[in-house]
């Protein structure tokens, strides 16, 4: 199915109660075959309470894709496949918080209709993924007249358009397209469509000294009426020249946690100081079981001890490339760069040693 499109849902290991903070979210990702991607995408969920994901610029296809679905936490899926390396848009969801029914899809779009458990209102997402090429991306603004055209109610359009909307849009390289400019703000206008705002940073796509708003959020007046108290947060870039572009939702439920078996987990061995704790174990000579009770106990303080640590290392890096990342959108420097780059590196080794982690309790389970 290397041009095609499937739906379908992975068998559900376990199930957590829905939160309603984080709704929507849509990232070009830039492609999902990365090493320590899969935990990055788990990561930003459990942050942000995120129910619905939808990935853009997956750009793999064929049998890959089966164990990189499986590797993201959703139970249920639908996947326009890329073609060749080139796109991809990939909607996840969990069926017991959601129903996601796919009414229409092509290599720049997939048109849905979502309907939240416990809710009766519906809403209709359309998430999109415009070409770089400005004669397909009017095949896009076409296809969106025609959808608004069947009267579609609590319509949101949502991903990558690959256009902006006014000149301070966009910071640095050539001059602004005019043309482009209208042609995307006309056709918002005959869909009735219009941008929801933004919370964070400006510009949602970076490359060298060149940025610009291109992923974004529009929503026709029935469903900002429908749906008052959702809000549009500009992310970060996760090792992806996009933003994560979330849809929230003000309300907070903080999921109860409930106490946990002990497990030796394969990712202690990566970790150095955990030899330590081994060995003092063992060094006294002490019976089979007392030692096993022993190292159970000492083994799970170090566990919580060293995996607050790297929490800890986690949202300190995060927290860092939040505050390069806000200066880089004031003006491009070099050294700034390099950091963002170091960071980002430091970040992505504690998503592969986490990957470690889920990878066996998902054998486990």
């Amino acid at each position: 199915m290397g041009t095609g499109s499937e739906s379908g849902s992975i068998p559900t290991i376990k199930e957590n109660p829905p939160d309603d903070s984080g709704k929507v979210c849509t990232w070009n990702c830039r492609g999902v075959g990365k090493k320590g991607f899969s935990t990055l995408i788990k990561d930003l969920v459990y942050q942000n309470k995120i129910q619905v994901l939808a990935l853009i610029e997956t750009r793999i296809s064929g049998k890959k894709v089966d164990s990189v679905i499986r590797s993201l936490g959703f139970d249920s899926f639908f996947r326009r496949e890329a073609v060749g390396f080139s796109g991809g848009i990939w909607i996840l969801w969990n069926k017991n918080i959601t129903s996601v029914n796919i009414l229409e899809d092509n290599h720049q779009f997939v048109h849905s209709k979502l309907n939240w458990l416990g809710e009766a209102k519906e809403e209709h997402f359309t998430f999109v993924y415009g070409s770089p090429r400005r004669i397909e991306r009017r095949k896009l603004w076409d296809d969106l007249r025609r959808i608004g055209e069947n009267g579609v109610e609590n319509w949101a359009v949502m991903g990558d358009f690959n256009a902006i909307l006014e000149e301070g849009e966009k910071q640095g390289g050539p001059g602004v397209c005019c043309n482009n400019i209208q042609e995307f703000s006309f056709c918002l206008s005959d869909c009735n469509l219009y941008d929801l705002g933004f919370s964070g940073p400006s510009f949602t796509w970076k490359r060298d000294c060149l940025q610009e708003r291109i992923d974004r959020l529009v929503v026709n007046e029935a469903w900002h009426l429908g749906f008052p108290n959702r809000s549009v947060y500009h992310l970060l870039f996760y090792g992806s020249d996009h933003r994560t572009i979330l849809l929230r939702d003000e309300s907070l439920v903080v999921p109860p946690v409930g106490p946990k078996p002990f497990r030796f987990l394969a990712a202690w061995l990566t970790n150095e100081s955990f030899r330590e704790v081994v060995e003092d174990c063992w060094k006294n000579n002490m019976e089979w079981i007392p030692v096993i009770d022993k190292f159970h106990q000492e083994a799970t303080l170090w566990h919580q001890s060293s995996l607050k640590e790297a929490q800890k290392k986690k949202r300190q890096i995060q927290r860092r490339l939040s505050g390069v990342d806000e200066q880089l959108c004031r003006a491009p420097d070099e050294s700034l760069e390099r950091l963002h780059r170091s960071l980002w590196h430091d970040l992505n080794a504690i998503y592969i040693q986490e990957e470690i982690t889920w990878f066996q309790r998902s054998r486990c389970n």
